[in-house]
């Protein structure tokens, strides 16, 4: 795709996303993301510094990470060749939960900035409310959220001195106690801050363990607005012009546990395969079908093999995929052990 660079498209380029992007692509595609990244830990596994490059060996970001005692991430700082930020958390008594965060960057030509702020209310306060005898679990979003008029049409986001409660999620559960249904609400849609507007639906099929073995999201042809009463309840509002559509994906499983197969549907017709097979508990091959663009009659599933190499820790140090009998992607780690 235009535009796209040795990382991929489209990719927030911090860590979470980078490992993530690439081990997803890896070993659930037939194609192969970008990765370089060198990794120090603690004695405790907490990561202290990893540094990310291009490949021209140009660094995209330094990171080093400092904890306390009680093993709590309190500092991050992260640098590149246009700017530093450090980002210090603050934690209430032995409490794991960030209380405040002291925010600092600085880029070239420019003037520090710094920002301190309460984590708490990065996002909405939750609360949920548990109904035992329809087994339902209400989350509720309090927040201080409202739009502002500026203009005839215009609006910008903006607090009130009031927090309200605002609902986002509905669970519905079974005889078993486990999720069935889930219906998802947005009350960012509104301008008026007077409506929730449904944004999701979810039903979920589980086998006899409680795995889940079918997922499905489920959108009809209409738009679906809620009202607050005074009596404290929901009054539903339905309007024309929506796009019906319905995804699903169906998961199977080895004896072991291991996930054989996922299978993702859209309209009813399948959207693309991959079934997993295992060696040692680690994912030899995998076959994998896009019907993306292709007729019926062109369908034919790729074949991945994953060869490996392993220290005397069994631990890979090498991995080469290899897509319909062709080495196309390695993927090389080396690795240092502390001493015990």
């Amino acid at each position: 795709m235009k535009g796209d660079d040795e990382y991929g498209h489209a990719t927030i380029m911090k860590p979470k996303n980078l490992r993530e992007s690439m081990s997803g692509t890896w070993f659930g595609s037939d194609f192969c993301r970008y990765i370089n990244n060198e990794t120090y830990y603690d004695k405790n596994r907490n990561i202290t510094k990893e540094t990310w490059y291009y490949r021209s060996g140009e660094i995209v970001d330094d990171y080093t990470y400092t904890y306390d005692s009680l093993g709590r991430l309190i500092n991050e700082r992260s640098t590149d060749k246009y700017s530093t930020t450090n980002k210090k958390n603050i934690y209430k008594g032995p409490s794991k939960k960030i209380k405040f965060i002291e925010y600092r960057s600085k880029w070239e030509n420019e003037p520090a900035k710094i920002y301190f702020g309460n984590r708490e209310f990065y996002g909405p306060f939750l609360e949920t409310k548990f109904d035992t005898l329809s087994k339902t679990d209400s989350i509720f979003a309090v927040t201080d959220f409202i739009w502002k008029k500026v203009g005839e049409n215009s609006f910008q986001e903006g607090k009130d001195s009031i927090f309200r409660k605002k609902l986002c999620q509905v669970n519905f559960y079974d005889n078993e106690f486990q999720i069935k249904e889930s219906k998802f609400f947005d009350y960012k849609i509104d301008r008026y801050n007077k409506k929730l507007f449904q944004s999701g639906y979810m039903k979920y099929e589980r086998d006899s363990l409680g795995r889940i073995k079918k997922e499905t999201q489920i959108q009809d042809d209409k738009y679906h607005y809620f009202v607050l009463e005074k009596d404290g309840k929901y009054r539903e509002e339905i309007k024309d012009g929506g796009y019906a559509s319905t995804s699903s994906i169906i998961y199977e499983y080895y004896n072991d546990g291991n996930l054989k197969t996922k299978t993702h549907f859209y309209q009813g017709n399948i959207s693309n395969q991959i079934q997993f097979v295992y060696k040692h508990n680690q994912i030899e091959k995998l076959f994998y079908l896009d019907t993306w663009g292709k007729n019926k009659e062109d369908l034919k599933p790729t074949e991945v093999i994953f060869k490996y190499k392993f220290d005397k820790q069994r631990n890979w140090t090498e991995i080469i995929k290899n897509v319909n009998g062709k080495d196309l992607y390695k993927w090389i780690r080396k690795i240092e052990y502390w001493e015990k």
